[in-house]
């Protein structure tokens, strides 16, 4: 008791009570509880109290209450109404919270929230060990960071470190990336990192996935490990490959270990693959775009290519081929110093070849048919060649043959300044040659 406090003695049941009020003070070895009021059941060894209720364990734990219930055999205290738990820079709120005087593990069951200098948690239920600086959270678990909010089901806070650790899904807000889905993984709010398991990063343009994902909130870098997968959110677009990052501050998405684009087109799919593949992002559409850098090869049904460096514009569907690039459609081999291909309504539209153009193809006989020109200009129908119009310095090589194609007639050379090539099923089926053009054939012996 307290200098103030009177008690007085009263049955209950049967049993012998001590009531004491105005101010009363318990005290176990390290553990004093101060309240105003209290009922003392000697034979239970337990006691009520009332009012003000103050519990200070040690030099580290402060809890306060509007009631408790103290089991003095179990050394355990129920704690009921307004309850704060102090510790450090830890403050435990809830409406109910039973505290272990031995073990130092505080638990909840119907809703706390634990707040400290660095995070604000709340969930249904929870444990808070202070012996090991672990807090355990289950059910609606919401974890407020200072760039994110977490909501799971399970996590473990370490609440020196300040690290969470999530098991099952959980969704992650952002003020740097939309959503995280996954299956678990760890978060150091102090650096503002992130490792997921199974996890997904919602950008701008794109969703982030694979099989491990590690965020950092301060500098804005995320990282995939593991069957990684960028999915463009308003084109039919996905990179695979084994690792990729994205960098928030460049708005660049950059996918390695065998990455491939796909894209998904009205009868087929445009693959293409290269060491590196980068996505950047960018406020205006028309910059929006996707690089491919060294050993960079394409691929659909009738049209094939590789080259050195490429860039495909998202907006229009746009495509560059920098530096030696080759295109192979059925049996014509394309090649220029540039390349560009143009996809219109899922299927290739128009091919513009830019200085040093130059079409290969290869007779029934064996002989090469070759035209070359400054630039080229390819039309499509359907994903094939309909025609193709050559500008500039032309000059061709056809090999005539005979009607049935078993023998060969001469070789026909022709310089020009334009040419028109028109196609049928990809195969040349007529020449036009415009501007002072000058014929030659050349007999098969010669």
């Amino acid at each position: 008791t307290t200098p103030n406090s009177k008690l007085k003695g009263k049955r209950k049941n049967g049993e012998n009570i001590i009531e004491f009020v105005n101010g009363v003070k318990y005290t176990q070895k390290s553990t004093i509880i101060f309240c105003d009021s209290s009922l003392f059941y000697k034979k239970k060894n337990l006691f009520e109290a009332y009012g003000n209720v103050k519990i200070l364990d040690g030099d580290s734990v402060t809890i306060t209450a509007e009631s408790l219930i103290y089991y003095g055999k179990e050394k355990k205290a129920a704690l009921i109404g307004n309850v704060v738990y102090t510790s450090g820079d830890k403050r435990l709120y809830t409406d109910k919270l039973d505290y272990d005087i031995i073990t130092k593990v505080s638990y909840f069951s119907d809703g706390g929230r634990l707040i400290d200098e660095q995070n604000d948690l709340t969930s249904k239920i929870g444990y808070y060990y202070s012996q090991i600086d672990l807090a355990t959270f289950y059910d609606s678990v919401r974890l407020k960071a200072e760039t994110f909010d977490l909501e799971t089901d399970t996590l473990k806070y370490f609440t020196v470190t300040k690290i969470a650790f999530t098991e099952g899904p959980t969704t992650i807000i952002s003020e740097s990336v939309n959503t995280i889905d996954n299956t678990g993984g760890k978060y150091e709010t102090i650096k503002d990192k992130m490792a997921l398991v199974d996890g997904r990063v919602e950008t701008v343009d794109y969703y982030l996935e694979g099989d491990k994902l590690f965020l950092d909130d301060f500098t804005q870098y995320y990282k995939a490990k593991g069957n990684v997968r960028l999915t463009a959110k308003n084109n039919d677009v996905i990179i695979t490959g084994e690792e990729g990052y994205y960098d928030k501050a460049s708005g660049f998405s950059k996918v390695y270990g065998k990455p491939v684009m796909k894209k998904i087109m009205a009868v087929d799919t445009f693959y293409m693959s290269a060491d590196t593949l980068v996505a950047i992002e960018a406020e205006i559409d028309s910059a929006k775009r996707i690089l491919g850098y060294q050993d960079v090869r394409i691929f659909k049904d009738n049209l094939q290519g590789i080259t050195d460096s490429i860039s495909y514009f998202l907006s229009d569907s746009l495509i560059f081929m920098y530096e030696d690039p080759v295109l192979w459609t059925t049996i014509n081999q394309i090649s220029g110093d540039t390349i560009s291909l143009l996809i219109k309504d899922r299927y290739v539209d128009k091919m513009n070849l830019f200085r040093n153009s130059f079409m290969v193809s290869q007779d029934t006989l064996g002989q090469y048919n070759q035209v070359k020109g400054r630039n080229m200009i390819a039309e499509f129908n359907a994903n094939e060649i309909e025609r193709i119009h050559v500008l500039g310095n032309c000059e061709s090589l056809y090999f005539a043959l005979s009607q049935n194609e078993d023998y060969l007639i001469g070789m026909n050379k022709v310089t020009c300044s334009n040419m028109l090539m028109l196609f049928e099923e990809n195969e040349l089926a007529g020449l036009n040659f415009y501007k002072k053009p000058d014929a030659s054939m050349t007999p098969p012996h010669e």
